[in-house]
């Protein structure tokens, strides 16, 4: 994508034109879907949502996270058609739009993944009632490094995709054209898998499954909605707040530096279209090994008494590797600051997706995350 922009002159001033509106759009998109995600009651839950292999009593289960999963996936492909169809700086305009407002499935899988942990600790808490409370204490910190383990998995996944994915398109293909079709075609292996994907029940919900299904998740007022969380008064909102003041705060910067980064490869190291995707392999290799092997072992190793201390060592991290990474003139300089910076991003966006997870219940989690990337939507429209 970027060589394309290169290739239609879209300069510093266009490429943050364009990451302003991908930022309003996504402001909009990021909470709507994130609220419809928490919903297995809309007519997109009981139609889309019941497409999938998860059955109980031969009865389909409605459910708006795997509803939203099918909307990512179109917006997804209607993206690379229209970019493929229109070969120019309109088209790549428009391209963006279905993707920026409905395509968040990255955060719908976190808000599953999380709930699959909230299932766990239900049963467990059911079933260990009879232990005594010095020995649940210790089950929460394991839990708390379980869902540290299992969110660094699927952050080494999204790694090992910009790794992938760059180095494909540079070698399978010569065009632009061709490698949206291939992007199409993996896109749409994507949503077969959303299709054989199991979903979390509550137990609760499978008691209910005799009665009308449109009854399974009836939401209450959610705690973390904007003004609520402003509000401070529980403990669980000043906490989502500070989530969100240090995603937001994360966001800007990294749309401010990410905006002229791309302009500042191609004057200092004449950076093409194979120069950047190695480039984005190489940040694949280390956010997959940040995320799946780092995170949760530095995690594990400073507990929870020390993650403030974690989260503020990672930011002076990006910030003075970001630092040198754009005043350098050497190359191996910028490639090492960068090794540094993304694993620092690798922890922290570990801490805070399972922080995210553990303070939500089942049936806010997509608001939460939500709510969250809207602030990452915001910070990008600044």
């Amino acid at each position: 994508m970027q060589s394309q922009r290169d290739k239609l002159g879209c300069d510093s001033l266009c490429y943050g034109s364009m990451t302003s509106v991908r930022g309003a759009l996504g402001l909009v998109g990021t909470a709507l879907i994130g609220r419809l995600s928490d919903k297995n009651g809309t007519i997109l839950a009981k139609t889309l949502g019941r497409l999938g292999a998860r059955k109980y009593s031969n009865i389909a289960i409605a459910n708006g996270r795997r509803a939203c999963l099918y909307v990512g996936t179109v917006a997804s492909v209607a993206g690379f058609v229209i970019a493929a169809t229109m070969n120019s700086l309109q088209g790549l305009w428009l391209s963006m739009i279905p993707g920026a407002l409905l395509q968040h499935n990255f955060d719908v899988f976190k808000a599953l993944l999380s709930e699959y942990h909230n299932d766990i600790d239900q049963i467990q808490s059911k079933s260990e009632e009879i232990l005594e409370n010095d020995a649940k204490e210790g089950d929460h910190r394991t839990n708390t490094i379980s869902r540290s383990g299992s969110v660094g998995k699927l952050g080494m996944v999204a790694g090992i995709s910009f790794m992938v994915g760059p180095m494909i398109s540079a070698f399978a293909t010569k065009t632009f054209q061709s490698a949206t079709v291939l992007a199409i075609i993996f896109t749409l292996a994507s949503g077969l898998t959303v299709y054989l994907l199991p979903l979390p029940v509550l137990l609760s919900d499978i008691k209910q499954i005799g009665e009308k299904n449109d009854t399974l998740t009836n939401l209450t007022n959610s705690e973390f909605t904007l003004t609520n969380m402003f509000k401070l008064r529980t403990t669980k909102a000043r906490a989502a707040m500070t989530l969100l003041v240090l995603r937001l705060n994360m966001a800007l910067a990294f749309h401010i530096f990410n905006t002229i980064w791309p302009a500042s490869l191609k004057t200092r190291f004449h950076f093409g279209p194979s120069e950047h995707a190695m480039f984005m392999s190489f940040i694949g290799v280390v956010y997959a090994f940040s995320q799946g092997f780092v995170a949760k072992r530095v995690i594990q190793f400073c507990g929870s008494e020390r993650k403030v201390y974690v989260i503020m060592s990672c930011c002076a991290i990006l910030g003075a590797g970001r630092y040198v990474a754009y005043y350098t003139l050497s190359i191996h300089i910028m490639y090492s600051s960068f090794l540094f910076i993304i694993n620092a991003l690798g922890i922290l966006n570990t801490v805070i997706t399972a922080d995210t997870g553990s303070i939500a219940s089942s049936n806010e989690l997509g608001g939460l995350f939500g709510a969250l990337q809207a602030s990452e939507s915001a910070a990008g429209m600044l």
